[in-house]
């Protein structure tokens, strides 16, 4: 009686997401008609596709890969400098990276499904008793041609703001793997310290490159378009309908 009572229970629960499958269709058919007669102040929610981009609420909101940005290990050889640089972000504006993020000389790598979203970002040039050597100047530099040889010591350092915990690395062209913290604060700075100025005609003899941020999920595609719903409620029925078959040979 058990196992008749069950079978009836998933034929009801079939009927009835067939049912609502139908309804689903015969809306998605009608719908165009219908968007084309009524007015153009339909109080009706976009559909949401794979390639809808996920709207920010807070800096820790999810991206999808189209809105982020590759951070490129080339970058981290840059020739063109200024000499005060802060830049400080909003939801609308704030860059996003994925698979890693180029500080100055060294490689901050983001972990898989993860991306960094910029709160700001910090270039200074200093002397060697960490004054600003051209002021608040925002006009473009270029460092002098072989100073990598003149290169004392490069550190970098990572910050992970809730846990407060700090992490010192030194070296050249080093390749910094962040720790999986989704949803966490961070602060990267990296300190280049020469024994000559780096640029012409100035007294500037370090470089420190600061950034915030926050890491994000990153998704592939948007995780809530009505495609994955879809096939979401088809796994269902064919689980359900799969465990009743099986029941009943018990």
């Amino acid at each position: 009686m058990n196992v008749r009572r069950f079978t009836v229970l998933v034929c009801i629960v079939l009927l009835v997401l067939v049912a609502v499958d139908g309804r689903v269709r015969v809306r998605f058919r009608s719908g165009g008609s219908r968007s084309r007669s009524s007015s153009s102040g339909s109080s009706g929610k976009p559909k949401i596709t794979k390639n809808t981009p996920i709207k920010a609420t807070t800096v820790r909101s999810p991206v999808i890969v189209s809105q982020t940005k590759q951070g490129l290990r080339s970058s981290t050889f840059t020739k063109v400098v200024v000499g005060y640089l802060v830049l400080r972000y909003t939801l609308s504006n704030a860059p996003v990276y994925r698979q890693g993020y180029p500080m100055y000389r060294s490689y901050a790598k983001v972990p898989k499904d993860r991306a960094v979203r910029i709160t700001s970002e910090e270039q200074t040039l200093k002397d060697d008793q960490g004054r600003l050597c051209l002021g608040k100047s925002s006009t473009s530099q270029t460092l002098r041609d072989g100073i990598d040889d003149n290169l004392i010591d490069l550190k970098t350092t990572v910050k992970y703001k809730n846990t407060g915990e700090t992490k010192v690395y030194h070296g050249v062209n080093n390749t910094i793997s962040l720790k999986d913290i989704k949803d966490e604060d961070f602060e990267i700075t990296t300190t280049a310290q020469y024994n000559t100025p780096i640029v012409e005609g100035t007294t500037c003899t370090r470089l420190e490159k600061k950034v915030k941020g926050t890491m994000v999920q990153l998704y592939e595609t948007n995780p809530n378009n009505a495609c994955a719903v879809f096939i979401n409620i088809k796994l269902i029925i064919a689980s359900v309908a799969l465990l009743g078959f099986l029941h009943s040979f018990q």
